[in-house]
């Protein structure tokens, strides 16, 4: 009787044969299946598609490379030129708009600076006249009275029986005249009178006639009488003079 140690191959057939394929091992021993330990093996689609996506790939990005509506892999290198060309141009059409964009509104801009500069100009130059309608009677009074005072001290007594006392009043005259040019002058009035001989109807006017017979002296001032004042460039009471007056001499008798 023999025990299990001496005994040959398996009685029931199960011997492994040498020259059988991993699959019929497999089946025979027990042992996994040589597909089911190559499927355990393959690399998955989450993977397969990591590797593609980190492989050095040199095409240029897909917004770059659909330029012309070409694949990377077709492209050639004046294919890549050309697509970037026509990059160029559009982000040049692009910067090109924007520009026209922002000088439009910096024209729009200025224009809107000076529409306020000139409403503001308007406004100060409304206020300006309105104030000077309203002050305008009080000026016109007190140029009437410096011209009061004016005449007081140019008139002489017949008899001065005491010529002190006389000076001392041309003198306080005189102070008050003064002081109500500076009253003028702080509202922004100021005495003015025109230069040359030459009669000028828009600053002056003429209050009495001298006659000649000179003709080259007509329409000349003969005196000044009374200055003028201005406020700025407005008129308040134009200069009070005397004017030439030509007359030929009469034709003598006979």
């Amino acid at each position: 009787m023999r025990t299990d140690d001496e005994h040959g191959p398996d009685e029931t057939g199960d011997e492994a044969d040498p020259n059988a394929g991993p699959a019929e091992i497999g089946a025979t021993t027990g042992e996994p299946r040589a597909d089911a330990v190559a499927a355990m093996i393959e690399p998955s689609d989450g993977i397969t598609q990591v590797v593609s996506a980190t492989s050095f790939d040199e095409s240029p990005p897909e917004d770059v490379a659909a330029v012309d509506g070409r694949t990377p892999a077709s492209r050639s290198a004046p294919d890549w030129l050309d697509s970037f060309s026509l990059l160029e141009e559009r982000l040049g059409r692009r910067l090109d708009a924007i520009q026209s964009v922002l000088e439009r509104e910096s024209r729009a801009e200025a224009t809107r600076e000076r529409v306020v500069d000139r409403l503001h100009a308007e406004l100060q130059e409304y206020k300006q006249d309105l104030l000077l309608k309203v002050q305008r009677p009080i000026f016109l009074d007190l140029i009437q009275l410096h011209d009061d005072i004016g005449k007081m001290i140019e008139a002489r007594p017949r008899d001065e029986v005491d010529p002190d006392r006389t000076a001392a009043v041309r003198g306080i005259l005189q102070s008050i005249q003064v002081a109500l040019e500076d009253i003028l002058y702080r509202q922004g009035v100021e005495p003015f009178s025109v230069e040359g001989d030459a009669f000028d109807p828009r600053r002056q006017r003429a209050l009495s006639t001298v006659p000649t017979e000179d003709p080259t002296r007509n329409k000349a001032v003969a005196a000044r009488l009374r200055r003028g004042f201005q406020s700025g460039e407005r008129m308040i009471r134009p200069e009070l003079v005397s004017v030439y007056t030509f007359r030929p001499p009469a034709a003598p008798p006979g």
